[in-house]
């Protein structure tokens, strides 16, 4: 008997270890269960941005009044406004798209009330805008704790507005050119042949001439003003001569200086030889 009993003791204590696991494993799950739900679904741009209201339900009130949350926002859809064929307004092309890193708002979203009594269901709103990186289209919008447990199930949004337009259009080269215009003139300009109506062999034709003749006189290729001195060439070129003139006498005063140099020069040897006598005679 003492031995059944301990056998139901085993498997009683098994079962409540087992209860409790399961409770703690589940503990995180009911600590994030809660709602999440958007006023309203669509939402249009004001001023480059969307004012999204939103409504948040804990399964009891939270220990701050201000709890800090994560708002997830994915891409799914993208209106693209392009210019295509066909088309002279854009036309707007909702694009799927998958694999989208999702955009992350932290917000501290507040349960409290103006009393500081703090609530497990609030009201928030916030603002998206263009440069934080969001554009028309639709998103999934999860909410999620800090230490990563969901509120509630995603909810759809569709931020409605005007994408900047993208052009489709195909390039086209076989565009209708303009018709030539048919020139009434010869070749190189000359005068059309046979105008009258005479055909080429006729006697008028052979006479008149394609060739063209020069009329009036051109410059020359090099003017005459490169052939005339300037003043600073004028100025290197020196008068021919002896070189011995002297600055500041003109030509007649020197011929006179010239004809007049012998006789100083027989003074001169005259008066050397009367000091040579005078010092050989004896005193």
């Amino acid at each position: 008997m003492t031995r059944k009993l301990g056998s139901n003791w085993s498997r009683f204590a098994w079962a409540a270890v087992v209860l409790l696991c399961v409770v703690a494993a589940a503990a995180p799950a009911l600590a994030g269960a809660g709602s999440f739900q958007l006023r309203t679904s669509e939402v249009s741009e004001v001023s480059g941005g969307w004012h999204v209201f939103c409504q948040l339900s804990l399964p009891k009130a939270p220990a701050l009044a201000h709890t800090p949350m994560k708002f997830l926002f994915t891409k799914t859809v993208v209106y693209e406004r392009a210019l295509v064929d066909n088309s002279a307004d854009p036309v707007v092309n909702r694009t799927p798209v998958v694999n989208q890193t999702p955009s992350v708002e932290s917000l501290d979203v507040d349960f409290s009330d103006p009393t500081g009594k703090i609530f497990n269901r609030t009201r928030f709103d916030f603002s998206l805008t263009r440069t934080r990186g969001y554009e028309s289209g639709e998103y999934k919008v999860q909410v999620r704790t800090t230490d990563g447990v969901d509120i509630g199930s995603p909810a759809s949004l569709v931020l409605k507005g005007d994408n900047p337009v993208v052009d489709r259009r195909s390039i086209t080269f076989n565009a209708k050119e303009k018709p030539i215009k048919k020139v009434d003139t010869g070749v190189d300009g000359g005068a059309k042949v046979a105008a009258n109506g005479a055909n080429d062999d006729s006697p008028a034709a052979a006479t008149v001439s394609t060739d063209v003749v020069a009329s009036g006189t051109a410059a020359p290729f090099i003017p005459p003003e490169a052939f005339q001195k300037t003043p600073e060439e004028e100025a290197k070129e020196h008068p021919k001569g002896c070189g011995c003139a002297i600055p500041g006498i003109d030509r007649t005063r020197e011929a006179g200086l010239l004809a007049g140099l012998p006789v100083v020069l027989g003074l001169a040897a005259a008066r050397r030889r009367r000091r040579a006598r005078r010092a050989s005679s004896p005193q």
